[in-house]
């Protein structure tokens, strides 16, 4: 009998969207907060790309531009480069709350994996351990678990999220002009000569 143990056969996990089915119980990916993190995570990176390439777009425009057009479009690049701040501060926000999250299936940790692995791009060198052996526990863990289903997020929500982080870059950027502004009145009212 002591052989027993390993005649239990493993959970059977289904990879159909949204779904899952582990040792005969089926539920809903939407109740596991690590994976819901994962999408969180997985869509404020994406804007943050698609911002971080609308910056990159208008840092060539003020390069090409006339002195007189350079003004219009260093506004337009300032608000582009804070919005990329924003959204890769929400982006990081998420990643910082993982310690937190318990994952409760192992899918849920292959969520978590997928963020330290995804956020080890932004590492000078992502090759220097442990790094690679992270990656290769996760697909290890992936080819026991399954994969996530995971999709790119709409378009739609990707704009939205878009214009709020440029509407708050506008809003600071904005804030900024105004408060040098005011440095600069202040410091014209201030007798230098005086000292």
């Amino acid at each position: 009998m002591a052989d027993s143990d390993n005649s239990t056969s493993l959970p059977s996990v289904t990879h159909g969207r949204g779904q899952r089915q582990t040792a005969g119980v089926s539920g809903s990916f939407d109740d596991e907060a690590a994976i819901l993190l994962l999408r969180g995570w997985l869509r404020a990176q994406h804007v943050s790309h698609v911002l971080c390439r609308r910056q990159q777009r208008l840092e060539r425009r003020v390069l090409d531009a006339s002195d007189h057009e350079a003004i219009d479009e260093k506004v337009g690049y300032s608000i582009a480069c804070q919005a990329e701040v924003e959204a890769t501060t929400a982006a990081l926000k998420l990643q910082d709350k993982l310690p937190q999250i318990r994952a409760r299936s192992l899918l849920g940790i292959v969520a978590k994996l997928e963020i330290i692995v995804g956020a080890d791009r932004d590492i000078d060198d992502p090759t220097d351990f442990p790094w690679p052996h992270i990656a290769s526990v996760l697909n290890d863990l992936k080819e026991i678990a399954g994969s996530l289903p995971l999709e790119r997020p709409e378009r739609t929500l990707v704009q939205a999220d878009c214009r709020l982080y440029q509407e708050i870059a506008t809003n600071l950027v904005g804030l900024e002009k105004r408060t040098s502004t005011l440095r600069l009145g202040d410091a014209a009212v201030v007798d230098i000569s005086s000292g």
